[in-house]
């Protein structure tokens, strides 16, 4: 089943099924996973309806990341919870099935990234990050996947290589130098901190700031994983710009935790493994129109090469074995 089908009229009435009455105004939002839309109606502000990927998740895990932001919601961490509905699925309050698609509908929060953060924003993000993950150490979803080398890492290695677009004269190469990326995070992994639920896509595009502080949104790859996975992808800069970037996060996010910082040697790692699972991710779906036009060069031989050359680049990283003194 293809997006293709979730045509205007389709979505219309899905709306009017849980009682609202759309006035026919529909923005598609930027997403390639699923397809978020803002719907205007009528006598209030517009609801964000999302539509989920059939077959990517099961009801009980999308229930799952329901409950999880109603959990947070109740203790005031600032997320974006999803509207209970008229008339839900049997799988929870704030999912329903409009066939074949699951969906459920968001408010419309109006907030804004930030291109740069001051040391006060980073030790609000670091105390909203410490009280979610108090939250998430507790929280049970056992239909959510766990990060690891055989999740993220071997399964999308099995599926690049059965790409039958890959250059033939590559793909040795290719298989040779997944294997050496993935030999060398496993160490890594070995002796890891223990794994709590999180956001697990945590990345300054996914914060949302207003005069409140900052808002979390699209908790779509909640997963179990060390606490380090929602802070590496949160600093910018030089090394040194950097450093002073996680003393601010830190001293907030440990007001509510404490925080392994032997821990941000997993930051390598784990950006590796997404790249890995990037690549093997767009593979999935790059038949469909919305994928050939955001990345067009996927199934030509530049993409595999420049590929390669990033994979290279990181053993280099996997191995030095990096310092973090000073965080």
């Amino acid at each position: 089943m293809h997006f293709s089908d979730l045509l205007p009229e389709k979505i219309l009435q899905l709306i009017s099924i849980q009682g609202y009455r759309p006035t026919g105004v529909l923005y598609p939002l930027n997403s390639y996973e699923n397809r978020v839309y803002e719907i205007g109606v009528e006598g209030g502000e517009p609801v964000i309806g999302k539509f989920y990927r059939p077959e990517r998740w099961s009801p009980e895990a999308i229930a799952e990341e329901h409950a999880f932001l109603k959990k947070l919601g109740e203790l005031e961490i600032p997320v974006v919870e999803p509207l209970e509905l008229s008339n839900p699925s049997p799988y929870g309050p704030a999912l329903a099935l409009g066939e074949p698609f699951y969906y459920s509908l968001y408010p419309k929060f109006r907030g804004r990234e930030h291109a740069e953060n001051t040391a006060e924003d980073l030790r609000w993000l670091g105390r909203t990050l410490g009280r979610l993950h108090n939250v998430g150490e507790h929280f049970t979803a056992p239909h959510r996947l766990t990060l690891n080398p055989e999740s993220y890492g071997y399964q999308s290695f099995d599926f690049i290589l059965q790409l039958n677009f890959l250059p033939a004269d590559i793909r040795p190469a290719l298989e040779q130098i997944l294997t050496q990326c993935l030999q060398a995070i496993e160490p890594y992994f070995q002796h890891q901190p223990a794994n709590i639920l999180l956001h697990g896509d945590c990345h300054p595009g996914n914060v949302l700031w207003n005069d409140q502080g900052p808002h979390l949104l699209d908790f779509d790859d909640m997963l179990h994983a060390p606490a380090v996975q929602d802070v590496w992808m949160l600093f910018y800069g030089s090394p040194e710009e950097q450093v002073e970037q996680r003393k601010a996060f830190f001293e907030g996010y440990e007001v509510f935790r404490p925080f392994d910082h032997h821990s941000l040697r997993l930051a390598e790692p784990l950006r590796t493994l997404r790249m890995i699972r990037h690549t093997a991710w767009i593979g999935a779906r790059h038949e469909e129109p919305i994928f050939e036009r955001a990345f067009p060069y996927y199934r030509e031989r530049r993409y595999w090469e420049e590929f390669l050359l990033s994979l290279k680049e990181q053993i280099s990283l996997l191995q030095e074995a990096p310092s973090w003194e000073g965080y």
